[in-house]
């Protein structure tokens, strides 16, 4: 577990001091897939780094499995991390060795006789799925391919945490899918808690089951995947959720309905259904929904139609599926 506790981060620089974050609080439980996700300039960087001491806070607690870091001597910290990898976004593999020869670095250097570190490393890029690319050095591998190596040689130490600082922001859509697969492989296989810094809201939505929202250096809110994006409490979690662009205006005559979709059935074609088994046509103002596992979460403003007893009908109709609430508004925020 990882418990963060009135967490502050100042950095002081020749034009002023820059407090990049602010009484952080934050718990993490054993085993999460946990997404740290904020616009660039949040401090999500600068929070992954205090969670192994690579930036050292300036108030407040970190603790791993009940050990405070933040209060630990050097050599005990130095032994701490080793229970704490981390993956970067540029990969940082040293290019003058091979595959296997990067995976086998931190085991050297932790003192593993040079057969053992190899027989190690051979089986982490099993694991990662790059078994034939144990002699390639990195300018012969693809993004991807890179970023499984750094993986390998993040869990040769067999960490507790998995902590990822944007580790799929260089890569293409398909990549980043299957690295994210891999994360949820060792995830589950290797009970590796896992935490995703991102910005991107689709690595939040394949991967994690909590999130949380930090916007100008402060936690905004958290909770589980789904309850956040249905329902973003936040104007940061809104902001980044929900859809942007102009406002729609509606003429004032017309009545508008929120759906907050909570885990309906991915594949219900709600508006269709209304039109073709009730006759009822409806106008999308706004939606911005997404599936996860199979559930719909999200939002959608509809405009009702005009005749009452027809919006009346759609109303009754729309209260009455599962997993989705429906609440008159009187305005379209968007």
């Amino acid at each position: 577990m990882i418990e963060i506790k009135n967490l502050s981060k100042t950095f002081h620089t020749a034009g002023g001091d820059v407090e990049a974050l602010k009484d952080i609080d934050l718990r993490i439980e054993d085993g999460d897939i946990f997404g740290i996700i904020g616009l660039s300039g949040a401090g999500k960087s600068t929070l992954v780094r205090c969670m192994n001491l690579l930036e050292v806070p300036s108030e407040g607690r970190v603790l791993v499995d009940g050990k405070e870091l933040t209060a630990l001597p050097p050599r005990e910290l130095r032994k701490a991390r080793q229970s704490i990898s981390m993956i970067f976004q540029g990969f940082n593999l040293l290019m003058q060795r091979t595959a296997l020869d990067n995976i086998c670095f931190p085991l050297e250097l932790a003192g593993v006789k040079k057969q053992e570190a190899r027989n190690r490393a051979k089986e982490l890029l099993e694991l990662v799925e790059l078994p034939d690319k144990a002699d390639a050095y990195p300018v012969q591998l693809s993004g991807g391919q890179k970023q499984r190596v750094a993986i390998a040689r993040a869990l040769a130490s067999n960490p507790r945490v998995l902590l990822c600082d944007e580790a799929t922001s260089a890569l293409d859509p398909k990549t980043t899918r299957a690295i994210l697969e891999l994360l949820r492989k060792l995830n589950r296989e290797l009970g590796v808690t896992v935490v995703v810094i991102t910005h991107e809201m689709r690595v939040v939505e394949q991967i994690c089951n909590r999130v949380a929202i930090l916007d100008g250096g402060q936690i905004r809110e958290t909770g589980p995947v789904s309850q956040v994006f249905s329902n973003p409490r936040s104007e940061a979690g809104r902001r980044l959720v929900l859809p942007e662009g102009e406002k729609i205006h509606v003429l004032p005559e017309n009545r508008l309905v929120r759906l907050v979709f909570d885990g309906a059935a991915a594949a219900e074609p709600i508006v269709a259904r209304l039109a073709s088994k009730e006759g009822i046509l409806l106008n999308i103002l706004s939606a911005d929904t997404h599936s996860l596992a199979g559930k719909t979460y999200g939002s959608m403003v509809l405009g009702l139609p005009q005749d009452e007893t027809d919006a009346a009908r759609a109303l009754l109709y729309l209260r009455d599926i599962p997993g989705v609430t429906a609440e008159e508004v009187t305005e379209l925020v968007c």
